[in-house]
């Protein structure tokens, strides 16, 4: 099939195109709603079938299929064979999911790397309002907003290699499972044919194994033009499969050809029923329309066009949805740069604090598992020896992580934080309204970010900083002990002696926890610095300790001062002492 795609020209492509899209409006005039819906029904499930097998080492993945399954399948377009073919694709995946500490693992770890590629794309959280014209940021956004949650990066944002080994440990297939792959497959067969037979549908419109394995391979395909060309010779086959339109919309959208990018999610939404509460995959694509729209559209055009597939995008998305919901909000400030309507910057508003609403409760979350005791996690009855490993090797990692452990920060917080009090400045919202907003954040008064620097940027109302010369500070020349609650995971040290050395090797060491508190600023952070155990201080040298706790905002800095003063030891030789000094 490949060899034929490869040598059809541009000009047949793009007339067997146009001939296929006519062809589906036709025939597609002749199913009744039953058929339709059978028809989207069984080539979801045949291609799901297909997926989970060649996903099967993708953890997060299949759990994240195994949650789709039961929660977003939209009950009434299930008949009693499909309830009976779901039931059996959540046993398959029952047999490959991973143990659950792992999975929440390897979630947080993803979203901590979304949230850091989102701000990335855009530094300032309303920098569209002077960018519109050239649409580079939010394209860069769009990228962010549809990430592939199985990618290498958000594995490589791992912190430590010890927690990068245990997320990729223990994937193997056993022969169980090897068994379970080939019942799942007999099952697609089974429920194929059935589902043909009892609906009288058209037997061309449902795809056999062959051609699901040959769609899934090529959807993969790292050629854009060959997968292109493939697609298009084979329209015919897929043409009533709707994933075909959204993979179509994505490559051609990759290629430059955005008039076909939006031509495909319109045969996409021409042939789409309601086989899911919320139709996520079609959202994930709808950025990649609006900016397609936005190349090729008049302004008038792409703020119509784009505000259509806002609502969409919004109608689709769930809670957990918050990076596309975040594209939507931005979207939302590029229309407002061009209409000046202020609807787009209420809308925008409305978003933000949405998400930083659903959110606020994973860094409590955070906040709670970082003060408290580490609870280890232990083997259910049964466990195989393999999940007994990784639970120990789980426990093993927690205790490593908790020597050095910083205060949390959820950055799917964070960067949604920025982007509402960026707006509520921008809406010059009312003292009512930023008194809410204070209570989303702090109930009862309470701090949300246990590191201050962090957390004092999220009050409308005065919340005065720290007095440096107030914060316990401990040096003695290679160690440095401060509080943590002043710091953040990524904080950077840097010691000057007397204007003439400088070093900055400062890393932390250990957080000592006194007793059984839990108030994070009694947790005192140690770092050490391998120059300074080696530096010679000279009595009299002034050591000047600058501390820039958050690393986004350079400019604040805490300054801590030193005097070095000799001190003789037994009558033989001198040492140096540390004493704190006013800083200037």
């Amino acid at each position: 099939m490949s060899e034929t795609a490869d040598e059809s020209t541009p000009e047949d492509s793009s007339a067997q195109t146009t001939s296929a899209v006519e062809d589906i409006t036709e025939d597609t005039d002749t199913l009744d709603d039953t058929q339709r819906n059978s028809i989207n029904m069984l080539n979801y499930i045949t291609v799901l079938t297909q997926e989970i097998s060649d996903s099967k080492e993708s953890r997060l993945y299949l759990e994240s299929v195994y949650s789709a399954l039961i929660n977003n399948t939209y009950p009434n377009a299930i008949d009693s064979r499909t309830q009976a073919q779901i039931t059996s694709m959540l046993d398959t995946l029952e047999a490959y999911r991973m143990i659950a500490v792992k999975r929440d693992r390897i979630e947080y770890i993803y979203e901590q790397n979304q949230a850091q590629a989102i701000r990335s794309a855009i530094p300032n959280p309303i920098g569209l309002l002077s960018a519109v014209k050239s649409g580079n940021a939010l394209q860069a956004l769009a990228s962010v907003a549809y990430m592939a949650v199985d990618s290498v990066t958000s594995y490589e944002a791992a912190s430590t290699e010890t927690e990068l080994q245990y997320l990729q440990s223990g994937w193997e297939l056993d022969d169980s499972e090897a068994a379970e792959l080939h019942t799942s497959r007999e099952n697609a067969f089974n429920y194929m044919v059935n589902m043909v037979r009892e609906n009288n549908l058209p037997g061309d419109y449902s795809l056999n194994e062959e051609s699901v394995q040959a769609f899934v391979s090529w959807k993969n395909n790292t050629n854009l033009v060959r997968k292109i060309a493939w697609l298009e010779t084979n329209q015919s086959v897929y043409s009533q499969f709707g994933p075909y339109w959204l993979t179509m919309a994505r490559c051609y959208y990759d290629s430059g050809e955005y008039e076909k990018c939006l031509e495909s999610v319109d045969q996409y939404e021409s042939i789409a029923t309601r086989i899911f509460r919320k139709d996520t995959d079609y959202a994930e694509i709808l950025p990649i329309a609006i900016l397609s729209a936005k190349k090729v559209m008049s302004e008038a055009q792409y703020a119509e066009t784009a505000e259509k597939y806002l609502t969409a995008i919004m109608d689709n998305t769930k809670d957990s949805h918050w990076a596309l919901r975040y594209f939507a909000a931005q979207t939302y400030l590029d229309l407002y740069a061009l209409t000046s309507n202020p609807e787009d910057l209420d809308s925008a508003y409305q978003i933000a604090f949405d998400n930083v609403n659903v959110l606020v409760d994973k860094q409590k979350t955070l906040n709670a598992e970082y003060l408290a005791d580490i609870q280890e996690q232990k083997a259910a009855d049964g466990a195989t020896d393999r999940e007994k490993e990784e639970i120990d090797q789980y426990n093993k990692l927690r205790r490593e992580e908790r020597k050095t452990e910083m205060p949390p920060k959820s950055e799917a917080l964070y960067v949604n934080c920025e982007l509402l009090f960026a707006l509520a400045e921008e809406r010059n919202i009312s003292e009512a309204e930023q008194t809410k907003i204070e209570a989303v954040l702090h109930e009862n008064g309470e701090p949300l970010f246990l590191s201050e620097p962090l957390d004092r940027h999220f009050w409308f109302h005065e919340n005065q900083k720290n007095d440096t010369e107030e914060i316990a500070v401990e040096f003695d020349g290679e160690n440095l002990t401060l509080p943590a609650s002043c710091l953040m995971e990524k904080s950077s040290i840097t010691v000057s002696i007397s204007g003439k050395d400088s070093l900055s090797d400062w890393i932390i060491s250990e957080v000592k926890r006194p007793g059984d508190s839990t108030d994070c600023s009694e947790f005192m952070a140690v770092f050490t610095s391998e120059t300074g155990k080696n530096y010679e201080y000279e009595d009299g040298d002034i050591i000047t300790i600058q501390v820039i706790p958050d690393p986004d905002r350079p400019e604040e800095i805490m300054t801590f001062t030193y005097k070095a003063a000799a001190v003789k030891q037994f009558l033989l030789f001198d040492s140096i002492n540390f004493e704190r000094v006013e800083s200037k």
